[in-house]
């Protein structure tokens, strides 16, 4: 009977142990991804090259902690630590060769995966831009507008198929251009262009070289 008693003793003292050390293991934050940096490139075509060549993707969100993976279809990637709210992963070049989506996702240290973000590869040619509106798409002469930090006038353009890389052209010439989205470019236009009364052909140049039809901006006197 004393036997059993010590074992029985023993046992309960290894249970109570055990169940300490896994209380006092520390319970990580849910980790949640917002954004993706880009969140769309062209098939075939590097972004955010590194000084190694190859491209990386970033991911923006919260308790994004050290030892967390970017995952890619479910396949790990070599992942970066952030500063808890982003992380950067290099993305292998025969995972953007084909246009597809793709599902993005990251695993914290602990094993747990976050909820999913599609990511997007887009064909390097497709249908011709369209142009719906031009912000703005009229302005009096030598008078800025949407002024920018830096000084200068912006111009917004909403439509369609736009690809990485796209161009808005005034009278043929190239602007400066962000792409915003398939659906959104911006430009810096030169005072140049506004300086005096006129009419002015707004166009979308894909990578592709493939037009969109003419939307006029209007200088007024």
């Amino acid at each position: 009977m004393k036997y059993l008693s010590i074992v029985a003793l023993a046992t309960t003292v290894f249970l109570s142990s055990c169940v300490t050390e896994k209380e006092k293991a520390p319970v990580l934050p849910e980790a949640k991804i917002e954004k993706l940096l880009p969140d769309k490139v062209m098939e075939g075509q590097p972004f955010n090259q590194q000084p190694n060549g190859a491209s990386a993707l970033s991911v923006l969100g919260s308790n994004l902690i050290k030892g967390s993976r970017i995952k890619l279809n479910g396949m790990p990637l070599e992942t970066a630590s952030g500063d808890g709210t982003s992380l950067a992963a290099l993305v292998p070049t025969e995972m953007f060769s084909k246009p597809g989506t793709y599902a993005v996702s990251v695993e914290t240290p602990d094993g747990r995966p976050t909820n999913t973000i599609q990511w997007i590869v887009l064909a390097k040619s497709g249908p011709a831009p369209e142009i719906k509106s031009i912000h703005p798409d009229t302005t009096p002469a030598a008078k800025g507008f949407n002024v920018q930090a830096t000084g200068g006038s912006a111009m917004g353009v909403a439509g369609s198929n736009f690809l990485p890389g796209a161009k808005i052209l005034i009278d043929g010439k190239e602007l400066e251009t962000n792409f915003g989205n398939v659906d959104a470019l911006g430009a810096i236009v030169p005072p140049a262009v506004y300086a005096k009364p006129g009419k002015f052909k707004v166009t979308i140049k894909n990578p592709d070289g493939k037009l969109s039809t003419p939307k006029d901006f209007i200088v007024t006197k």
